[in-house]
């Protein structure tokens, strides 16, 4: 900046003097402003700021006192650079703007950050009139006042400063004059600051010693204006205002100085002559082109505002075409409306002139067409329009009910007695009281006896099928007519409302009826009166008067009456209506099923009541014997003996060597002979376990207690499994060496099948447990039986020399899945077909909340590599301790879900982790499966369908409660796929469980002949 300077004669001081834009009125001698030379630079941080602060980072947390942002200026919506003054509350902000010295409160989200190219000191310099100050105990509106005159003659002006002093505040103390007029003494004059006292001038040596001494605002960096090239419209004007300034002639702004201050001295307007001559020509040698470049851009910006301006015109001069257009348009519409209406009367007028012309033919046609709509409306009208079949369902369900009979109150509670009494009994464990239970027991059974045959007699009579038919068409019909309802409790009222409401209606109804026929029934005698007067012929007296006297009211009534019926017959029903029917048919439909339920129970009771006369009777005098089944046990042990001792005479002759090969052959045959007689005899006895068994549930639960020989309850707690009549010493056992390797296995044979028996060493506390496990097991397999996917228990019986038991199961030589994989593994279809049979398997334990726990490649078969079994388990242990066994493993796939391992309990997703395993390794036999850090085999490399990685994911997931449950397993694609074979595949899955259902029942009719357990 080329400051210049100039002498103060009467102090001798060189004074530093320059050009100042103001821009902003602290009080009434302090104001802020920027020296022209930087009004350029202004313009080029006014462009920068509008392209970087929209698209700038918001301000995060307290903004520094010591940084500059940018804020959006409420006033003109215009972005300056601007520093934080004071934090009033933690969202708003008071911000100075540096290059203009203003302030104002803002939000942070108005508050932006600036690039590090325009962190830089403001532009703004504060100044301070020399030598004034503001008077004391100045009251508010002066100070407004005198701010407000401050800024008419600074604001926006180019004003010239010579510096005098800096104050403590850091303001520059200066003289300043605006259009020749000494700023301070105009203020001073109007009131509204006062000589200072005593003015310090410490600091003129410093401007006087120091005329080169660094601009007031520091330097920075041109690079970073080179990309600036416009500014706010607010700098735009007081360019403008400057560039006005400047044009003007000096001679004319001396004339305006003379016309407002005549009274000034003249060496006074000699010395601002000759300041603002200097002014001029200064400006003008050093911002000419400047000046006009400024004044170009301003004339282009006021053009620009033209247009905008004649745009605004022109849209509000189509908006107004647009709804005159509009008007114009309406009121062409409702004049065509109007000539519409207008042809419309003119064309109702010829038409009333020409029906008045065949006015009685009209009318008789009117009314003649409703009376022949009348007819159709009379011969199809539904009495069902006022609830006609309501009142016949309710005589219906109230005249014929059967809800009441006199004995089966009593019949209820004599059969709650008897069930009490056999409750009584069956929980009895002492002799002494057991037969005095038996007789009460017998007593009240006498009691139900005849109290049944009272019950059976007396529904004989009743025509109870008969009932229930017509209660379930009535429902029927109802239902077809009403739709279907929610039964809701309604009071017994209702019938007395609906039939109240329905004869009102009825009385209506008839009363229109009649009125009609009575109306229609005059005209008819006023034609037959027309029909005789018009006769030439007849002698009629009538007159000409009497025939037409009071035809109108004849016709107008007659079909007054026709139209009310018609629209009595047409109307709806309203919603009062509604209510009423709706109500009696809920309340009919909740009589009919009361009624119904209550005949489910009569028919129910009466079939029980039949069985238990047809069995009852044959106990009322006898009592059920053990004999026949201790005479069975006692032929079955004597021909035990025999066995051994034929067994022994066998040894002791293959001992000796030398023997007879007829003697032995014979001797082998008849050991034959009483294995056969021995396996018929337990046959017999299984018969007649069943019969007590049925014996016991039913009629007499003191059995086992008064017959502990008998070993009934054995018998009942293993559900029909176990059996002491066997033993391992009457079969013909082959060690099973490669099966041994947990337990001792051998097989034998009956009757040509193949069985397994698997010894378990048992104590007294483990064979309870192992009992009550299989017969868990066998009641699952029971239901489905070869269906079930399971493989069957045949027996369970004790070794007499050791604490061993044995499980009888079916042998399926070289159909286990370890073995068919090592010697012919399976191809993919013949791997979904056996893995569905293992999957209903688990589902059929799983629903009887049955963990497995040992699912390997052992206890699987595949039996004809189409149908899949799941093997038994060990009875003496736990889910737990079955599925941490070393065995749980597909070659080297650990088949343990990882919650077990973890320690936690198994539960059927264990087995369903074990599933997926063994679905996987039959997929990929040869893999060395890498597995996850959570103990999930990883299949992320694996070449595998789309359809068996979907299904696989879903099984061995981490997480039990993510896997899918058997039931959904089998809804898979791989398995529904399934649910439709071609004809072959159904004929070879039929023969494959054909062989299961032959195998597992013509081994166990070994034992049993044509039962089955």
């Amino acid at each position: 900046m080329d400051d210049r300077k100039e002498v103060n004669t009467s102090e001798k001081i060189v004074l530093k003097v320059e050009d100042v834009m103001g821009s902003h009125i602290e009080d009434p001698i302090t104001f802020w402003g920027q020296t022209i030379e930087l009004i350029e630079e202004l313009l080029k941080i006014s462009t920068t700021l509008t392209e970087i602060c929209p698209f700038a980072a918001k301000v995060f947390g307290d903004p520094a006192p010591e940084k500059i942002y940018g804020g959006l200026y409420s006033e003109d919506q215009c972005w300056y650079r601007c520093k934080l003054k004071k934090m009033m509350t933690t969202e708003k902000c008071l911000m100075t703007y540096v290059d203009y010295g203003n302030s104002e409160t803002l939000k942070k989200s108005c508050i932006v950050e600036l690039p590090e190219d325009l962190q830089y000191p403001g532009l703004a310099i504060r100044f301070r009139l020399w030598g004034l100050q503001i008077p004391p105990h100045q009251d508010v509106t002066p100070f407004d006042q005198g701010r407000r005159f401050l800024a008419s003659l600074i604001n926006d002006k180019i004003i010239r400063v010579s510096h005098r002093d800096t104050a403590q505040d850091g303001a520059l103390l200066v003289d300043a004059q605006s259009d020749a007029l000494d700023v301070a003494q105009e203020v001073t004059e109007k009131g509204f600051a006062e000589k200072c006292k005593a003015t310090s001038t410490h600091n003129y040596e410093g401007i006087k010693n120091n005329p080169n001494s660094a601009p007031l605002i520091p330097s920075r960096n041109a690079e970073g204006f080179q990309r600036l090239n416009n500014g706010s419209q607010r700098v735009k004007s007081m360019l403008d205002s400057t560039n006005e300034q400047l044009g003007n002639d000096v001679k004319s702004r001396v004339d305006t100085v003379e016309h407002k201050n005549r009274d000034l001295k003249m060496d006074r307007e000699n010395s601002l002559m000759c300041a603002l001559e200097r002014k001029t020509s200064s400006i003008q040698c050093r911002s000419g082109q400047k000046l006009n470049m400024i004044k170009m851009q301003h004339d282009q910006r006021l053009l620009e505002d033209q247009n905008e301006k004649l745009r605004t015109k022109n849209s509000k001069y189509l908006q107004n075409c647009h709804l005159l257009e509009g008007q114009l348009k309406q009121q062409r519409h409702e004049l065509k409306k109007m000539e519409e209406e207008l042809k419309h009367h003119q064309e109702a007028k010829l038409k009333l002139a020409d029906e008045l012309k065949c006015g009685v033919e009209m009318k008789l046609k009117c009314l003649t067409t409703k009376v022949e709509k009348l007819r159709q409306v009379r011969s199809e009208f539904n009495e069902n329009h006022f609830g006609d079949d309501l009142s016949e369902a309710v005589k219906v369900i109230t005249e014929g009910c059967l809800c009441t009979l006199h004995s089966i109150k009593n019949l209820e509670n004599i059969w709650n007695e008897y069930n009490c009494a056999q409750e009584t009994l069956q929980t009895c464990k002492s002799m002494d009281d057991v037969h005095s239970l038996m007789d009460k027991r017998n007593e009240v059974r006498s009691t139900l006896y005849a109290v049944a045959e009272e019950f059976i007699s007396e529904v004989d009579k009743l025509p109870i099928k008969n009932r229930v038919n017509v209660l379930k068409s009535l429902a029927c019909s109802l239902d077809a007519a009403y739709g279907p309802c929610d039964v809701e409790p309604n009071s017994d009222e209702v019938f007395a409302q609906f039939f109240e409401w329905q004869n009102s209606k009825l009385q209506e109804f008839n009363n229109i009826k009649q009125r009609t026929e009575n109306s229609l029934r005059l005209l008819s005698e006023w034609f037959s009166k027309t029909v005789k007067f018009f006769d030439l012929s007849s002698s009629t007296t009538l007159s000409s008067m009497e025939v037409i006297k009071g035809v109108d009211d004849i016709l107008n009534q007659a079909e007054c009456d026709v139209c009310k019926e018609l629209e009595i017959s047409a109307t709806q029903k309203d919603d009062a209506d509604m209510k009423i029917i709706r109500s009696v048919f809920i309340k009919v439909m909740q009589k009919i099923n009361e009624e119904q339920e209550f005949l489910l129970i009569v028919q129910n009771k009466y079939a029980a009541s039949v069985q238990f006369k047809e069995q009852a009777g044959q106990w009322l005098n006898t009592y059920p014997s053990v004999g026949d089944l201790l005479s069975i046990k006692r032929s079955v042990k004597n021909l035990k003996a025999q066995l051994r001792w034929k067994l022994v005479e066998k040894n002791n002759l293959e001992d000796l060597g030398n023997y007879d090969e007829i003697k032995m052959q014979g001797m082998k045959e008849e050991i034959c002979r009483l294995r056969d007689n021995i396996y018929e005899e337990i046959c017999c006895e299984q018969k007649e376990y069943e019969r007590l068994d049925n014996v016991v549930r039913n009629w007499f639960p003191e059995l086992p207690l008064l017959h502990p020989e008998a070993a009934i309850k054995a018998y009942m707690q293993s559900a029909g499994l176990f059996t002491d009549s066997l033993e391992r010493d009457l079969f013909d056992p082959e060690p099973m060496k490669e099966l041994s390797s947990k337990r001792p296995l051998v097989s034998s044979e009956i009757k040509s099948q193949k069985i397994l028996l698997k010894g378990y060493s048992v104590d007294t506390a483990t064979e309870g447990k192992m009992i009550e496990r299989a017969a868990k097991y066998h009641q699952a397999w029971s239901v489905l039986k070869e269906e079930s996917g399971l493989l069957p228990i045949l027996y369970l019986f004790a070794c007499k020399s050791e604490p061993v038991t044995y499980v009888m199961v079916p042998f399926y030589t070289g159909w286990c899945l370890k073995t068919v994989q090592a010697t012919n593994p399976l191809i993919s279809d013949e791997v979904n077909k056996v893995m569905r049979g293992v999957a209903n398997g688990l589902q059929t334990l799983h629903n009887l909340n049955i963990v497995h726990g040992a699912l390997h490649a052992h206890n699987v078969f595949a039996v004809n590599r189409e149908c899949g079994i799941v093997g038994d388990f060990d009875f003496t242990k736990t889910a737990d301790q079955r599925n941490i066994a070393s065995w749980m493993v597909a070659d080297k796939l650990d088949l343990t879900a990882p919650e077990v391992r973890n320690g936690q309990s198994a539960v059927p997703a264990t087995d369903v982790f074990a599933y997926g395993c063994l679905l996987l390794w039959l997929n990929f036999p040869k893999n060395d499966f890498r597995i996850n850090p959570d103990g999930t085999p990883d299949i992320s490399e694996l070449n595998m369908d789309p359809k068996l990685l979907s299904l696989v994911s879903k099984l061995i997931c981490f997480n039990p409660n993510d896997r899918l449950r058997t039931d959904q397993i089998l809804k898979e694609d791989c398995f529904l796929e399934m649910k439709t074979p071609d004809t072959l595949n159904e004929e070879t899955e039929t023969s494959a469980s054909d062989e299961i259902n032959v195998l597992a029942e013509e081994t166990k009719s070994g034992l049993l002949g044509e039962a089955s357990t």
